[in-house]
């Protein structure tokens, strides 16, 4: 897998990088009322509306960050036929990484779920340890407006 390497929390995270559009840095965000708390908000991109969610809440953490306005962003191509675009906060983009299909072990279990939400994978390159984020399941759960779907 070619993947997006990032940070958050001081935590190691990659994405696939066929899915991602763009990194940007200090995206104004604008927050949105009444959404869920993993929306940070939405932002305009070239005329294009992203929400931005946060990982961090995601996962069921604390989100220190939640309350900047601007942030940096991994962007995702819209997959839905629709102009709008999803991205996630990050605290510091990271390199493009390759990781060996081999490498990747399953995501780790937590005593109220079987895995960690959101996590595909984890893989070890060198001394670093990887978190692998499956964005497939939180465009499956997340609408690109920022609503929560119901499951």
């Amino acid at each position: 897998m070619r993947g997006l390497s990032f940070i958050v929390e001081n935590e190691l995270y990659a994405v696939d990088v066929i899915p991602v559009q763009k990194v940007a840095r200090k995206l104004a965000v604008t927050p949105v009322p009444s959404a869920p708390c993993e929306v940070v908000g939405i932002a305009n991109l070239k005329g294009r509306v992203v929400t931005v969610l946060s990982l961090n809440k995601l996962l069921g953490n604390n989100d220190i960050n939640g309350s900047q306005r601007n942030v940096n962003t991994i962007i995702f191509k819209s997959n839905s036929g629709t102009e709008d675009q999803m991205g996630i906060a990050i605290d510091k983009p990271g390199n493009l990484i390759y990781i060996d299909n081999d490498a990747i072990r399953s995501p780790p279990v937590t005593p109220e779920t079987e895995t960690v939400p959101y996590i595909s994978g984890v893989a070890e390159i060198g001394e670093d340890f990887y978190r692998i984020v499956d964005i497939e399941s939180i465009r499956r759960k997340y609408s690109l407006y920022g609503g929560s779907e119901d499951e």
